[in-house]
This record gives structure tokens, C-alpha cells and sequence, in this order.
């Protein structure tokens, strides 16, 4: 069902064309070269080699399809709901707040950018493979198998390699033992604490190496050189929209103190398990909210699985309340009502925000449908002019992409300039 309603949402994204930075990715693939992600001295923004791995693999697979890029993006974010309701069953021992988070995520509309553009499919595999690692790493821990401690490591890693805010998974990692109600027989009889450290000592080796690479990397990333990721008192306020963008709520004084409040109360007075989902959130978004401009919707994939888990508790939680005053039946009506009300709110959203992103990306198929129709077969090297019929807001660099990507030519250019009345 999860699944199911994954499709339901997002399906209409799979007619969608290739939007943005789609097709410097795209055309990026004819020049890559495997040592090229050994290449680190030439680098000044971010280090993703899973991402390029996945354009320069999948590019060829789908023979340039965006309606099989759309499709597996669809497809990862299902995965994800799958992982999450493993994740949480895992942690909870409960089979309805597992399928209520999963079912929440999965039709969660804030991060629906994260589904439907191609290019921020990091998001949605960093999530893959640090949800992956959460649970392999309950899995080693409960079953003393080291092979669960192998691969949960392995995922860890290629988080890394997926995205850098998936550094945040080794504190999740650490919170997730915290809160996990099974405890291995030997904390009981060991005082020391090295015996709780070393379980985590794998996940820093990988953790130190990659932080070395990419803080020498970032640092020379305009967007820490040019001031647009700074600490500020902007920070919070970033951190409360982001919460508030996840309920489609507006965001004001009233609703930014009530959601301070909540935030503090399930942190000091919740349950271990809210806890850790509440730090989870925090912590998922804690990477994100230092930019200076406005919030980035597909941000929000690995926090809305945290805010889905918290919606399921508190949905589970009124469920208890009125146990005592209801009987069976019109409880569960009550509950299923409350969720299809809930799933159904997000779902109505979604859906809406995958239209306006499908329809987002027909200005670029109107863009270069025209450019044929002016420009018919070009040659390669051709340098083309700028044209006033071909008028468009969106950066020279992205349209050059376009260009060179759908004649399949690389060496075709867009002289930069406006076009002659």
C-alpha cells in the first residue's frame, strides 16, 4: 500500500521533462572518465561520486529517457518507505506506527522537488543508504551477526559519498542506540564506557576520511566564500519554516513559539522513541538552515522521514487517549479517519506541487521545440546567435546544456549576449 500510494502521487511526475541542472548532468556524462572521482585538486563544489556514478550508468541505460529517470526516482522514493517502515517496526515493535510513518512520508509535499527533478535524486539515495545503515545497524547490534556491522558500515559510506549532509547519520546512529529499548547483555556488567564507544569506532574511520576531502573541497565552494552559508540568527528562523513547510502551515510569531514549545516538550518530556525521532529532525535539517536564501524544498527528504514518524506517534497517541472511552470499533474508525484525513491532506498537496513541477519543466520542451523550429539541424561547432524568439529567464548555461543535449553535440554553443530587436 505504501508503495501504491508513492505511485498514486508521483505518477503523473513520469511525463515530466528534464528540468534545470538535468543537463549539464546529462551532457557531463560524454566527458567523464572513472578518474575523474580520484580527481580532488580541480574540485570546488561538493563531492558526490555515487551521483556522477549513477548519471554516467544511467544516462546510456535509459538511452536519454527522462520519462525512465522520473520513473526511478519514483521508484527509490517507494524503496525509502519500505526502509522507513522496516526502520521504525524495528525500533517501535509496532506494525501500525511503522505503516502510518511510511505511509506519511511517502505522500509527505514539502520535499516533493527530491522525487520529481532528477538532479536531486542525492537526497532521496543518501536517505537510501543512511536508512539502510540505521537498520543494519539495529540488526548487528540485536544479533551480535557481523555482517550486519559490515554492511550497515558499507551504506554509511556510500551516504557519504552520496551527499555530505549524510555526515548526519553517524549522530542518528548514536541516538538510535540510545533510544533502542533492546540493550546488549554486556552494558549491564561493563562500567566502561569505551565498550559502548567502540561499537561506533567503524563509522568514524570512513567519517574522518570523508570529512577531510570535503572540508578541503567546500572550503573553496562559493557559497562559503562568498558568505551565502553562514552562522546566523537566520538559522533558526530557516529551521522553524522548514518544520512549518512540512504541515503546509504558514509560518508567524504565534505558530513559530507553539512549534518551539512542542519541540522542547518532546524533547524533555517525551518517550525515548519521540526523542529520538525529534533529534532526528533537528539534526536532519541542522546541514540546511545556514543558507541565506530561501528554504530549498528538496531539503526536506531525509527531515520528513522524522516528521513522519512524529506525526504517527501522535496519531498512535490519541488513539490511546480515547481507548478507554471507546469501544473497538468506532476507535478504529476514529484512527482511520484521523490517517486518511492526515495521508490525504499531504497526498492533495503533493500532488499539486508535482503539476506545478511538471509543468515547470515544459518551458524548457518549449524552449528547444522552437529552437528546431528556427534553427533546424545544425552542425557541429556551430556558435549560435542569440535569437529574440527565443527569450527565456533561465541561465544562459542551463540552455547551452539543453541545446547540446538534445542535438547530442557537445561542441554546439549559445553566443552569450542579448538578442538583436
Amino acid at each position: 500500500m505504501v508503495a501504491a500510494a508513492a505511485a498514486a502521487v508521483y505518477g503523473r511526475g513520469a511525463g515530466a521533462y528534464f528540468f534545470d541542472d538535468d543537463f549539464q548532468w546529462l551532457v557531463g556524462t560524454w566527458s567523464f572518465r572513472l578518474a575523474d572521482l580520484f580527481d580532488l585538486e580541480h574540485r570546488t563544489h561538493f563531492y558526490r561520486p555515487v551521483i556522477e556514478l549513477y548519471f554516467a550508468g544511467a544516462t546510456p541505460l535509459f538511452g536519454g529517457s527522462p520519462a525512465c529517470f522520473h520513473v526511478a526516482n519514483i521508484c527509490l522514493h517507494a524503496a525509502n518507505g519500505a526502509i522507513l517502515l522496516a526502520l521504525t517496526r524495528a525500533l517501535s515493535g509496532s506494525h501500525a506506527l511503522a505503516f502510518l510513518a511510511a505511509l506519511f512520508f511517502v505522500v509527505q509535499p514539502a520535499d516533493v522537488d527530491a522525487i520529481t527533478w532528477v538532479s536531486a535524486l542525492a537526497e532521496a539515495v543518501s536517505a537510501f543508504f543512511g536508512c539502510l545503515c540505521l537498520l543494519w545497524f539495529l540488526h548487528g547490534r540485536r544479533r551480535r551477526e557481523r555482517r550486519w556491522q559490515v554492511l550497515s558500515v558499507a551504506a554509511f559510506s556510500l551516504a557519504l559519498l552520496t551527499h555530505e549532509s549524510s555526515v548526519v547519520f553517524f549522530l542518528l546512529l548514536v541516538l538510535l542506540a540510545w533510544a533502542d529499548p533492546w540493550q546488549p547483555a554486556e552494558h549491564a556488567h561493563r562500567a566502561g564506557w569505551p565498550s559502548r564507544v567502540s561499537a561506533f569506532v567503524p563509522y568514524a574511520v570512513p567519517l574522518a576520511a570523508y570529512l577531510a576531502v570535503d572540508l578541503w573541497i567546500n572550503s573553496r565552494n562559493y557559497l562559503v566564500v562568498e558568505g551565502h552559508y553562514a552562522i546566523g540568527f537566520h538559522a533558526f528562523t530557516n529551521l522553524l519554516d522548514y518544520i512549518v513547510a512540512m504541515w503546509v502551515g504558514k509560518g508567524s510569531v504565534p505558530i513559530y513559539v507553539l512549534l518551539t514549545a512542542a519541540l522542547i516538550a518532546m524533547l524533555l518530556r517525551g518517550s525515548r522513541r519521540v526523542v529520538f525521532a525529534t533529534a532526528w529532525l533537528l539534526v536532519a535539517l541542522l546541514p540546511f538552515v545556514f543558507f541565506k536564501w530561501d528554504n530549498t524544498a528538496r531539503y526536506l527528504y531525509l527531515p520528513a522521514m522524522a516528521f513522519s514518524m512524529l506525526v504517527a506517534e501522535g496519531v498512535l497517541q490519541i488513539d490511546r487517549r480515547v481507548g478507554s472511552r471507546l469501544t473497538a470499533r468506532p476507535r478504529r474508525m476514529l484512527v482511520a479517519i484521523l490517517t486518511m484525513a492526515i495521508a490525504g491532506r499531504f497526498a492533495w498537496f503533493a500532488a499539486a506541487n508535482v503539476r506545478s513541477f511538471a509543468a515547470r519543466t515544459e518551458e524548457y520542451r518549449t524552449y528547444i521545440a522552437t529552437f528546431r523550429q528556427i534553427h533546424g539541424d545544425l552542425p557541429p561547432h556551430s556558435r549560435v546567435p542569440p535569437d529574440p524568439r527565443l527569450r527565456s529567464d533561465h541561465p544562459a548555461a542551463l540552455l547551452n546544456a539543453l541545446v547540446q543535449w538534445e542535438y547530442r553535440d557537445p561542441t554546439i554553443e549559445l553566443i552569450a549576449g542579448e538578442p538583436a530587436p
